[in-house]
């Protein structure tokens, strides 16, 4: 515990905990049945009967607990973001979208991109405070990794889901899985500017200070996007960009979860490089083709104004 009243699970996710007035309210329930069954243990441990969870995303690796513990306690409630609540009760929808909108292959239908559906009693505010189990909670709107992810801050404590992440998980993973690029650096930013006691990423250490880490995931995706510029001096295919990034990062695609994954990723930096007018695309010869928005000063078209 890190309060009397709030802590956390760690693991490959870390998942909130606070002790409500009734009982156990979650931040997240991990990915699987095995993890929500080492979950029970320790709220059996506690004598805490499970109160509430509250979905930071809808991703698998943080609802796919849920359908275990609401058949332990099926009197408990569920919170989540409006966009992301569609994903938890129909997770299909995962899978989908990572195989851009077509039936999704046999090979992306894995627990870590199609969880167990699990039902979603309340919608969440993006901004705004809420109060569970007689306990007072602050969301925040922390959008970019997913469309409407938030974080949830309890007695000063910040879980900050998947906004940012530990360093070891960035050097593990290279080119982290986002949305919106330009979103994830604005909520970065956001986190910069809070003083919390202490904050929880998805995945990665508790720290009491969000500077050192939030600035390393600032760099590390503006390094993301310097090298994906460079790429597009010369004119590419997604999917040929995608194939120069991934050699740049020493990245090796050898399936088709890891490959889509990498590509919605991929897309999400160009997503934010285009809102920030540094790339552009067209269509030629049934190519959808992407390079680097040329200045006048790279072009050379400005001269000496001395």
């Amino acid at each position: 515990m890190i309060t009397e009243r709030v802590g956390y699970f760690p693991g490959h996710v870390n998942i909130g905990l606070v002790i409500g007035n009734t009982g156990a309210i979650l931040i997240d329930s991990g990915l699987d049945t095995q993890t929500a069954k080492k979950i029970k243990k320790g709220l059996d441990a506690i004598a805490q009967p499970l109160c509430a969870i509250i979905q930071t995303h809808a991703h698998a690796d943080h609802f796919g607990g849920n359908a275990y513990l609401l058949g332990c306690w099926p009197e408990a409630q569920v919170y989540a973001p409006p966009l992301e609540e569609a994903i938890i009760r129909y997770p299909i929808l995962e899978p989908i979208y990572l195989n851009m909108g077509a039936e999704p292959l046999a090979d992306l239908r894995n627990k870590f991109l199609l969880a167990q559906a699990s039902r979603v009693d309340h919608l969440l505010p993006l901004e705004d405070s809420i109060e569970i189990d007689g306990i007072s909670f602050s969301i925040l709107s922390l959008p970019g990794h997913s469309w409407q992810q938030v974080g949830v801050v309890c007695e000063n404590i910040c879980f900050a889901a998947d906004s940012y992440l530990g360093e070891e998980v960035l050097e593990k993973h290279k080119l982290p899985f986002l949305v919106d690029a330009h979103e994830t650096l604005l909520s970065l930013n956001k986190l910069l500017d809070t003083s919390y006691t202490g904050y929880l990423p998805g995945h990665g250490p508790y720290i009491t200070s969000p500077v050192s880490a939030v600035q390393k995931n600032i760099e590390w995706h503006q390094r993301i996007y310097a090298v994906i510029e460079e790429i597009l001096e010369e004119e590419h295919t997604l999917e040929n960009a995608l194939s120069l990034l991934c050699e740049r990062l020493h990245i090796s695609m050898e399936n088709a979860s890891s490959f889509v994954l990498f590509r919605t990723a991929f897309m999400g930096y160009l997503i934010g490089l285009q809102k920030e007018e540094r790339v552009e695309y067209r269509f030629a010869q049934n190519r959808w083709l992407w390079r680097r928005v040329k200045t006048e000063v790279q072009d050379g078209a400005v001269g000496d104004e001395r």
